[in-house]
């Protein structure tokens, strides 16, 4: 999270490779909250997160800007040993880029991939036809419950930077969400600047990169499964 992206740019599009142990790779766009894609080996992984630059672009809006246009140009970075969890199919290990210090405005610029993610994520469930959104699909979660599902793992996330974290109603899951987001973007606001995050399990920046993938991951599947139909 920490460095100049735009900058970084210049020589290709800086990139961390989470390696499981038998099955999955993840590409990370460093310093790109959200823009992390998987696939079985580091080729095919790196492969997939260009693929899905103009998806991210539009993802993040303005935020991305500095992106440009067109293909970027990968660059690995760093490669990391990832776990069980990533073979099973999200992002586990911890970057090098998630424990450096944050200049000044970092953690409002991280605030702000988080409203962008959950933005998408719920055009992507408002564009879901209403007879649609308790249907349960053959091979994965119903609408309602996807957005249930990253609820209850925003909550998890959220106690990695403070407690406690706003219970989640679902007699009232509106009003909930919107408690539970704005108390993790306070909590990333207040991220302290020009100190290394070194001894934390999960460190904040780490948090931000997970939720951001985890909301557009399940924004572009029902994407996948509505819209673009």
């Amino acid at each position: 999270m920490t460095g100049r992206p735009a900058d970084a740019l210049i020589s290709g599009l800086p990139v961390a490779l989470e390696i499981g142990p038998k099955r999955r790779v993840f590409a990370q766009a460093v310093g790109w909250p959200g823009w992390c894609r998987p696939a079985r080996d580091e080729a095919r992984a790196t492969d997939a997160l260009v693929r899905y630059a103009d998806r991210y672009r539009h993802a993040v809006g303005t935020l991305g800007a500095p992106l440009g246009i067109g293909p970027p140009v990968p660059t690995i970075v760093e490669r990391v040993v990832g776990t069980a969890t990533t073979d099973f199919g999200a992002p586990d290990a911890i970057l090098a880029s998630d424990r450096g210090p944050l200049a000044a405005g970092e953690p409002q610029r991280l605030a702000a991939f988080l409203d962008a993610c959950w933005s998408t994520f719920d055009a992507a469930l408002g564009s879901v036809p209403s007879r649609d959104r308790g249907l349960k699909p053959e091979v994965g979660r119903a609408p309602e419950t996807v957005r249930l599902h990253l609820l209850d793992a925003l909550r998890a996330y959220a106690t990695w930077l403070a407690k406690p974290v706003p219970r989640l109603d679902q007699a009232r899951v509106e009003e909930s969400e919107r408690e539970i987001r704005a108390f993790v973007r306070a909590a990333v606001s207040a991220l302290p600047t020009g100190v290394a995050f070194a001894n934390e399990r999960h460190p904040g920046p780490y948090m931000v990169r997970r939720e951001c993938w985890h909301a557009l991951d399940h924004a572009w599947e029902l994407e996948d499964r509505f819209s673009r139909t």
